[in-house]
């Protein structure tokens, strides 16, 4: 019988982890199809994808009897910030150049709080950062073109601002509860900003660009890649050791850099094959070094 339920318990891990993995994938792939298809503008949908969220999310409480929480003033701002320049960053980068970058600053993010709270790198971890930065210098160096680099520099913000997102949250107690909240809060702040943008546009008899199948993909992400991905992220990770979450968090870039080219006809050049691979070696480097640090740690202790 305790083979049984612990049999069981693997496999719900191992479904748990490849919804996960694909839901994440699929969130900076169908942004990119949305967005550098051009079937929505960017805030717009931002907008969409933050009130969807807020709306499953909200369901998803009704249907547990809780409410939701703020669990700090930043965190909606964080979310907002970092939906908003994913979205108009998506529009001038391709997925996988866009989530390397996205990737590549939320680790950075994460790495330059530890290191200011009195955290201090290994050996590894030095010689992983020098590593990413290596593969970081070989990417941008293939980019010339002033709206990519407009694009890469929102995308590292929306990095910053997810990280700074995850690291308020550390030590939220309901996770459902203060998510509903952050994307409450964050989607009305995106419907105000849309009906004053809609006013400008009005102003100046322009149309904001929105299509049926863009209003779709919208819903899509904002209600399961986006809400419900992070609700079951946070339950996955009290299951996995720090080390495995570090590797599961590692296979996203991987995924998305591979499903580009059948599903969104991007081309993978060799310069983006030898940046990625050594960008994703230097943070795998980083993360597992600090990931075994803290399991022997614990362990000690």
């Amino acid at each position: 019988m305790f083979k049984e339920n612990h049999d069981m318990s693997r496999v719900r891990i191992i479904l748990l982890t490849l919804i996960v993995l694909f839901g994440m994938a699929g969130n900076s792939l169908l942004a990119r199809a949305a967005l550098g298809g051009h079937l929505i503008g960017p805030l717009p949908f931002t907008t969409i994808r933050l009130t969807s969220g807020a709306v499953i999310l909200i369901v998803l409480m009704a249907v547990t009897k809780t409410r939701p929480k703020l669990h700090h003033l930043l965190m909606p701002f964080m979310l907002f910030f970092y939906a908003l320049a994913f979205a108009y960053g998506y529009e001038q980068l391709g997925a996988a150049t866009g989530t390397l970058f996205l990737f590549f600053a939320i680790q950075a993010t994460m790495l330059a709080w530890e290191i200011r709270g009195g955290h201090r790198l290994s050996k590894l971890q030095w010689t992983g950062s020098g590593i990413t930065l290596i593969g970081l210098w070989v990417l941008v160096g293939g980019i010339s073109h002033v709206p990519k680099l407009l694009g890469i520099g929102l995308m590292l913000g929306a990095g910053a601002a997810w990280a700074g997102y995850s690291i308020l949250g550390k030590s939220s107690v309901d996770d459902l509860a203060t998510t509903t909240a952050n994307f409450t809060y964050s989607g009305l702040a995106a419907i105000i900003l849309l009906a004053i943008y809609a006013v400008i546009e009005h102003w100046h008899h322009e149309v904001i660009h929105i299509s049926i199948e863009g209003v779709y993909y919208s819903m899509l992400i904002g209600a399961i890649t986006s809400a419900l991905i992070y609700v079951l992220w946070y339950i996955l990770i009290k299951e996995l050791t720090g080390v495995t979450s570090a590797v599961i968090q590692m296979l996203v870039p991987v995924i998305v850099v591979i499903s580009a080219v059948p599903l969104l006809g991007e081309q993978i050049t060799i310069r983006l094959i030898l940046a990625g691979a050594t960008m994703l070696s230097g943070i795998l480097l980083v993360t597992l070094s600090k990931s075994i640090r803290k399991s022997v740690s614990d362990t000690c202790s």
